[in-house]
Order: C-alpha cells, then structure tokens, then sequence
C-alpha cells in the first residue's frame, strides 16, 4: 500500500457526514489517478498475479475459497459466464485463466459498476478476452426494475410490488444469450444477491446441453429469497428439476444457512 493510500484510509475513518466526505473522495480519486499515470492501483490475487484497479475500487478484493475452487475449475481456451460481474474482480481473473483462445462474457446492470467493469478491463489489456455485457440475467428477455445501491455489489433486480427507487436495466437469459452468440459455457458463476432462481429457471436448455461438463458455482442468498417471495424449498425444486444437487465449498457447512455463500452446482446421478 502506497503513502497515498494509507492517507486515504486515514481520511475515511474522520467522523464527518457524507454530503463533506464525497468531494473529499473525489479529489483523493483523482490524487490517486495522477500518481499513478492512468495505470490503476496494482493489486495482486491469492494466486500470486498480478492486475491493476482504478482508484474509485481500490478495496477490491478475493474470496480465497471462492478464488481457489474457480481456478480450479477454469481450463484455458474455456468459456466463461460472469453473471453479476460487479465491477470485474472475477472477470479479470477469468480473463487470465482461459487465455487468448478462450473468452468471458461479464454481465452486470449497474450503472456505476458496468462503468467499473469496462474501466479494468481498459486496465488491464483484456479487451480481446473479456466482454462486458450491460444487462440483468433472469428467467426472460425484456426489462426489468433494478435496485441501485449505494454499497458496490448490492444492487439487485427489484421483487415484484417493491416500492424501492428503481432503474430499468435490458435483461436476458443464459439461455438466450447463448444462443444468440452462438457459444456453449464451460464455466458459469452466478452472484445476482437474490435472484438466482430466475438464473436458473432462464438457464435449463444450458445446463442440460452441457450437463456433466459445466462447472456451475451459485452465491446463495437467502435473505433476499423473502423479498421476492421465495423460499428454500423454491430453490430445491428447481435444482432438483434442472437434476443438479448443491455441494458446498467448504468441508462440513452449509450453504443454505449461510448469507452470501457460494456453492457449486453439481450433476446429480440419474436412477432408473
């Protein structure tokens, strides 16, 4: 972390309101900017690479079992889908790992965290691998209402009677965009902070295309399932349809009881 840095989170933590604190926060962005030649911030994965971020999303950073069990799963020449992308931190890393015959489609509806996306991509020179995509993945093609919020990677498609202030995002489906870019995923992550059953749902042609050979990782959210309705017992029935059990990351937990998790889809045997 650089001098500049270390003054920034010293600022962050003086106890002065918001309406101060954010021409404060562009003035350090900008700071930050300049001392780094338009290069971004160097910042280095659990695996050891290397890649750059803009100062507005220094704090960008990995989870380690997530990290690992992605790497894992990502062969190169591979194609990847990143369905809430955010402002690319996984992209990036996919980007790296399926190389120059690969490719990774990000998809994220947020305004400021498409702007994000596109900007590390700029970054770091993967513009021939990494496709941003400005759209919301669901269970149709269309419009739908999106939750902007003001924390980075908490933005959601509205549930259906909400009275929150929302934007209107373009919306698709795994299956549809698949068809229409005429490509079959190998890898599939889904982080959509509620909405993952509609993933689902719009993914089944997909899924049973390439069953057996997609790796199919899910960030479970189930305090969000309430706000649209949903349930537990919603998501199962329609795992257990698609024929794919939940696994989790991590030895002995559960993923369903836990905010935020992410857990890998699995094909499960067939009997009879």
């Amino acid at each position: 972390m650089t001098n500049l840095e270390r003054a920034g989170d010293w600022l962050r933590r003086i106890p002065v309101g918001e309406h101060a604190r954010r021409p404060l926060r562009r003035l350090y962005q900008a700071a930050l900017a300049i001392g780094t030649l338009g290069r971004g911030l160097r910042r280095t994965l659990p695996s050891g690479e290397t890649m750059f971020v803009s100062p507005a999303h220094r704090h960008i950073d990995w989870n380690r079992v997530e990290f690992d069990a992605f790497r894992a799963a990502v062969r190169p020449g591979a194609v990847a889908l990143d369905i809430g992308a955010n402002v690319g931190a996984y992209s990036l890393a996919l980007g790296r790992w399926v190389g120059g015959g690969g490719h990774v489609f990000a998809f994220e509806p947020s305004p400021l965290e498409y702007d994000g996306l596109c900007e590390h991509i700029r970054l770091n020179h993967l513009g021939d691998r990494v496709t941003p995509v400005r759209a919301a993945v669901g269970a149709a093609v269309g419009t739908l209402p999106f939750i902007v919020e003001s924390t980075a990677g908490e933005g959601r498609l509205a549930a259906t009677g909400s009275t929150r202030a929302t934007v209107e995002v373009t919306a698709t489906t795994v299956d549809a965009f698949c068809a229409r870019e005429g490509v079959t995923p190998d890898f599939v992550k889904v982080d959509v902070e509620g909405a993952e059953l509609d993933v689902l749902c719009g993914a089944s042609e997909t899924i049973e295309r390439t069953r057996g050979r997609l790796a199919l990782f899910v960030e479970l959210h189930p305090a969000r399932w309430a706000e649209r309705g949903l349930t537990r017992a919603d998501l199962e029935r329609e795992i257990d349809r698609l024929g794919l059990a939940v696994t989790s990351l991590v030895p002995d937990a559960d993923p369903w009881t836990l905010e935020g998790v992410t857990a890998r889809l699995v094909t499960r045997r067939r009997t009879g």
